[in-house]
């Protein structure tokens, strides 16, 4: 399983020295023998990556051999007695025994190998030269194998054009983030069911760690993970700011204070008044922990954290917002959703923020809000007295301000909302 971690992307500096393949340091004239050494190092590096990618490339070969090899000795047996046919279940457990115990590696990883190994050889033919070349490692072609898993033969070739590069100059862990977008955008209709079926497969898992620790770990829709996550964040450092504000303030009466002569008192309390030296990490896990045994994060007294809530980016497309396309939206910019849960989320939003972008360029052009702020409802509140719906005299307080330019006016487009644009309506 890929790391989610997004590890750094790093740019090699070129110090303009020729000797940095040799393998030693030789500094030339006006190079620093320091940034010469760096220079060599990295040299060594990168050809230490490309080979170990050779390899890589050379056993997703050898594992595309062996199903190849499976796949005969199936042909054989059923040759071998006609109307019994048994499958392909002996002679694969055989390959992956000999292998799993030849290599010392567990039967699921090299099962991983023989999936990966047949994809690149007879699908993604580019990917495998690309990694035999040292242009990208392995785990790059594991996300893009991955990313391309639903679609179909024509949408991969088109899609394995536009990824590679993408996999050529970016980590692993972005490759596969824009790998999941572009597929999705290739083929909507099959990652949309995609999504429904990985929906049935949300789980809550627990392992044991060392030194007395738990993981719990949770697969669940994505907009809720990161809604989870965005909570317990903004739950965290709602916390830090109340503790440090009461140790300024504590800080602040014992400098003023009257000795009360109460020793064993201030003894019992030191523990209670002592600064919360907990991380945002560690505010995090003890909040959830918190919520999940108690069902509200009473810990925290009678501070604001149970009125914070989890707040979400999603880009979602105007066509696939109306319901008239599939076009995926987009959770912080790169995970696809799926396009109902993203409707859901748009209906449920308190606003929203409508961006412009460039048809060609895709460059932002314009940003407006779309529904009223609380200062804006309760103007046009006071201002119509009553919903403007023509027969409707519902009182504004009950109804819905909303905008009066979703017009009938073909060809002006609905300004952003404001004192000018908006009425009162009922829904």
């Amino acid at each position: 399983m890929e790391d989610p971690q997004q590890e750094p992307t790093r740019k090699r500096v070129e110090f303009g020295a020729d000797d940095a393949g040799s393998g030693g340091v030789a500094a030339s004239a006006g190079v620093d023998p320091h940034w010469a050494e760096l220079s060599a190092l990295v040299a060594r590096a990168e050809a230490n990556h490309a080979e170990m990618a050779r390899l890589q490339a050379e056993r997703a070969q050898v594992c595309a051999d062996a199903l190849d090899l499976i796949a005969m000795r199936v042909a054989q047996r059923d040759a071998a007695r006609p109307g019994h046919q048994i499958g392909d279940t002996i002679p694969l457990r055989e390959v992956l025994a000999e292998l799993s115990a030849a290599l010392r590696v567990g039967e699921r990883t090299i099962s991983n190998w023989l999936g990966d190994g047949a994809a690149l050889v007879s699908t993604y033919t580019a990917t495998l030269e690309a990694l035999r070349e040292g242009r990208i490692d392995e785990r790059h072609a594991s996300a893009i194998i991955d990313g391309g898993a639903c679609l179909s033969r024509e949408n991969r070739d088109e899609y394995e054009r536009l990824i590679l590069p993408i996999a050529e100059s970016e980590t692993a862990p972005s490759t596969r983030a824009q790998a999941r977008v572009i597929a999705a955008r290739l083929q909507p209709d099959t990652i949309e069911a995609s999504h429904r079926r990985a929906l049935e497969e949300r789980r809550v898992r627990t392992y044991d760690l060392d030194d007395g620790q738990g993981r719990l770990l949770l697969d669940a829709p994505a907009a809720l993970i990161h809604g989870i996550f965005e909570r317990l964040t903004a739950m965290g450092i709602a916390q830090g700011e109340v503790d440090a504000a009461a140790a300024a303030a504590g800080d602040g009466a014992g400098d003023g204070g009257v000795d009360t002569g109460a020793e064993g008192a201030g003894d019992a309390e030191a523990d209670a008044d002592a600064p919360d030296e907990r991380t945002l990490d560690q505010r995090r896990a003890d909040i959830m922990c918190d919520m999940l045994l108690t069902a509200a994060p009473t810990a925290d007294g009678d501070t604001e954290l149970g009125a914070i809530r989890a707040t979400v980016q999603v880009t979602i497309p105007i066509l696939t917002l109306a319901g008239l396309d599939d076009d995926p939206a987009l959770l912080d910019g790169e995970s696809p959703i799926d396009p109902g849960i993203a409707r859901s989320l748009a209906a449920c939003a308190p606003s929203w923020q409508r961006v412009m972008i460039h048809p060609v360029t895709h460059e932002p052009l314009r940003l407006d809000t779309y529904r009223p702020s609380k200062l804006l409802r309760r103007l046009i509140a006071a201002r119509d007295q009553h919903c403007r719906w023509p027969g409707c005299r519902r009182r504004a307080r009950r109804a819905d301000p909303t905008t009066r330019s979703r017009s009938k006016t073909a060809g002006r487009p609905a300004p952003a909302t404001s004192r000018s644009s908006a009425s009162t309506t009922t829904r």
